[in-house]
């Protein structure tokens, strides 16, 4: 009698801790785990910019470039300049002042170095990890006698 007594005992005490124990598992399935979540982005796309080429005080055309940004859309609520302009203006700002970019040699600017410039600019400008990075959707160059009148 004692013995069916402590086997019941027993036998009921393995139930409840296997039923906790899977109970316990199923909820941390269900439950996303902070370090896992990645940070989302929402990506757009700019609009086309047109940046002169100007050498030796005349025009000579015009390189049409358009990006595909990764941004935070926490950013988006707080700033008070849409992005797509903070992004044009860096863009605009690099191509006209970089000295590295040949019209003739368009295959030979270095694009890694203007995205990663971009990214690093719009994270100064609107806080660090805002910008997960900036993609070409677009690059040409039109020369002048080929712009429409």
């Amino acid at each position: 009698m004692i013995k069916m007594l402590a086997l019941a005992i027993w036998a009921s005490a393995i139930a409840m801790l296997a039923g906790n124990a899977i109970s316990q598992w199923q909820a941390a399935k269900a439950s996303p785990q902070k370090e896992n979540v990645e940070h989302v982005y929402e990506y757009r796309k700019t609009k086309v910019i047109n940046v002169p080429i100007i050498a030796d005080g005349a025009l000579l055309g015009y390189v049409l470039v358009q990006f595909l940004y990764g941004l935070d859309p926490k950013v988006m609520e707080k700033s008070a300049v849409s992005p797509d302009a903070l992004i044009l203006d860096e863009a605009f700002r690099t191509l006209y002042g970089d000295p590295r970019l040949d019209f003739r040699h368009l295959e030979k600017y270095d694009m890694d170095s203007l995205t990663k410039r971009l990214v690093t600019a719009m994270n100064a400008r609107l806080g660090e990890g805002s910008v997960k990075d900036v993609l070409l959707q677009d690059f040409s160059y039109m020369p002048k006698n080929e712009t429409p009148r």
